[in-house]
């Protein structure tokens, strides 16, 4: 009877260190995963504006010359749509927010939505030719002009470019009619 009593003991005393190995293997596994997700998430703050969780300037700009270079690359067009908030009433926060959070519901998942500056966003649509992008800058024009008291107090400007292999620099062009609609505002 002694003998089969430490048998067993060693035995147990060997899957106990085994458990604990296994045990210790997965706690390592779990913080190595919620490391990874805090990584993941501070990138995502770093490529994000904070107030309207639209891209930065400096993301949205690298994703422009990625799209750049893969239509020069396929001969495939690429859109880009400045949207400048014209705000005549109280100068609400919540435009820039409402704005962003429209433009992100309500246009394709793989479309970018960049905040420039406090009323300015960029919205760079991947494989878009020139008609399917006016008709987005047609929606979000028609979404953002708020009318109180038969006064227009909310109201977008939208120049859309889209690339051609004659005219590449559509940021620019896109930068050349906002500025023209901004000085010269639709009645």
């Amino acid at each position: 009877m002694g003998h089969s009593t430490v048998v067993v003991s060693i035995v147990t005393s060997e899957w106990v260190t085994i458990l604990y190995g296994v045990a210790f293997l997965c706690l390592l596994g779990v913080i190595f995963g919620l490391r990874r997700l805090i990584q993941l998430r501070m990138a995502d703050r770093v490529i994000r504006d904070p107030m309207t969780g639209a891209y930065t300037p400096d993301f949205i700009h690298e994703i422009y010359q990625t799209e750049l270079r893969r239509a020069e690359r396929t001969g495939v067009p690429f859109s880009v749509a400045l949207v400048s908030i014209r705000d005549t009433g109280k100068g609400s926060i919540d435009i820039p927010v409402a704005l962003a959070r429209w433009l992100k519901q309500n246009l394709r998942g793989c479309d970018y939505v960049g905040r420039l500056d406090t009323n300015q966003f960029v919205i760079i649509l991947p494989e878009t030719w020139d008609e399917d992008a006016r008709s987005v800058a047609v929606r979000i024009h028609g979404a953002f002009k708020v009318r109180q008291d038969g006064q227009e107090t909310v109201a977008c400007d939208v120049a859309i470019e889209t690339w051609r292999p004659d005219a590449p620099d559509v940021w620019n062009g896109a930068s050349r009619q906002l500025d023209k609609l901004v000085t010269t505002p639709a009645t």
